[in-house]
């Protein structure tokens, strides 16, 4: 009975280990997901003096149906200064932990000005 009831606490603890997100980044309480999404992206998006080079800035948040505790922000750098990457985009999975808003995955891609057409990880030329 000992062993089995050791077994059932161990499964219950990994399935509450396993439910909890993996954090990439921790926002702020009262920030909106856009604001963490920046905060996050603030020495990808621009210099430390706050100076960018590029023409456009497009930011998209999604979420599923009703529920309003997970979303996806959709940051795209477009009119890059560069002569092989036209545009870099960054999605973000969010989720609404402990009162604030945290980063648990990033995908970063770009688009090609020659060759590749659409978003690719494979460098252009």
């Amino acid at each position: 009975m000992k062993k089995l009831l050791t077994l059932v606490l161990l499964a219950c603890s990994g399935a509450l280990f396993a439910a909890t997100p993996p954090v990439v980044y921790q926002g702020e309480a009262g920030l909106h997901p856009a604001q963490v999404a920046l905060a996050y992206l603030k020495d990808k998006i621009s210099n430390p003096a706050g100076q960018f080079e590029y023409q456009r800035l497009d930011i998209q948040q999604r979420s599923q149906g009703e529920d309003f505790t997970h979303t996806q922000i959709s940051v795209e750098i477009k009119g890059l200064m560069d002569d092989s990457v036209a545009n870099e985009r960054y999605r973000l999975k969010m989720a609404f932990v402990d009162a604030a808003w945290v980063i648990t995955a990033e995908q970063k891609d770009h688009r090609c000005r020659r060759g590749l057409k659409g978003y690719t990880q494979k460098l252009c030329r």
